[in-house]
C-alpha cells in the first residue's frame, strides 16, 4: 500500500469514529434532567474518540518509512510499517472495546475514559508533530 492510500484510509477511519456530534446531541445537552449527568458523560465519551483516533492515525502517517525505536512495531529492517500500522489501530480498538464495555456497565466511568481520551491524543499529536520535524 503506498503513503497516500494509508493517509487516506486513516483519514477515512477518524471520519467513521462513533464520536461525531450531530445537532440532535448538542441540544439534548442543553436540557439536563437528572439522570441526564450518565448521558452526556456517555456523550462527551463517544466524542473523545475522534480526537483519539485522528491522533493515532496522524502518528502513523508521521512515523512511516521511519526508523522504529519499538521492537514489537519495527519490521526486519527496523522501520515503521503496515504491519505496525495495523497492530497500533488493533490494540488502540482493544482499548476503546474495552472502555465501551466498562462505560456501559459502569456509566461514570465514561467521563474518566473521556479525559483518559483527550489527554493521548494530545500525547500522540505531540509525538506525531515530533515525527514531521525531524523529517
Amino acid at each position: 500500500m503506498n503513503k497516500p492510500a494509508l493517509i487516506a484510509a486513516l483519514t477515512l477511519t477518524c471520519f467513521a469514529a462513533p464520536g461525531v456530534v450531530s445537532a440532535a446531541d448538542i441540544s439534548t445537552e442543553l436540557v439536563t434532567p437528572a439522570r441526564s449527568v450518565d448521558i452526556n458523560a456517555q456523550k462527551a465519551w463517544k466524542r473523545s474518540l475522534l480526537p483519539l483516533m485522528a491522533s493515532q492515525s496522524l502518528d502513523a502517517v508521521s512515523s512511516y518509512g521511519m526508523r522504529e525505536l519499538n521492537p514489537v512495531l519495527a519490521d526486519s529492517h527496523g522501520a515503521f510499517g503496515m504491519r505496525a500500522t495495523t497492530m497500533k489501530f488493533g490494540v488502540v480498538g482493544a482499548f476503546v472495546g474495552v472502555e465501551y464495555l466498562i462505560a456501559r456497565k459502569h456509566p461514570g466511568a465514561a467521563r474518566v475514559f473521556s479525559k483518559l481520551n483527550w489527554t493521548a491524543a494530545g500525547i500522540t499529536t505531540g509525538v506525531a508533530v515530533h515525527n514531521f520535524a525531524i523529517r
